[in-house]
């Protein structure tokens, strides 16, 4: 796992507010892609998760800027099996 991030943020914001945000499907089974557009109290982010071997494992990434966020996200909807190393399988939960 590969973790980045930065931020500072107005602690006397109460801002959050969901502008945007749309999931769509890729050509690769289980995967993911989502893009999130957010006013919240950021004055300045920066942020880049990578992640194997976990559930819902992939690649994050966000921006902010002056109280408003995008985060970039691509990842696997399964969850992962500790115990034998590998995905659960459908329904196996």
């Amino acid at each position: 796992m590969i973790n980045f991030s930065f931020a500072l943020i107005n602690p006397w914001g109460k801002r959050w507010e969901n502008v945007w945000c749309r999931v769509y499907n890729t050509p690769f089974k289980n995967k993911f892609l989502e893009l999130e557009f957010i006013k919240d109290t950021t004055v300045v982010s920066i942020a880049f998760h990578l992640s194997t071997r976990q559930s819902h494992g992939g690649l994050s990434m966000e921006l902010g800027l002056l109280g408003y966020s995008v985060n970039f996200n691509f990842y696997d909807n399964r969850h992962w099996n500790y115990d034998e190393g590998r995905y659960f399988e459908y329904g196996e939960e």
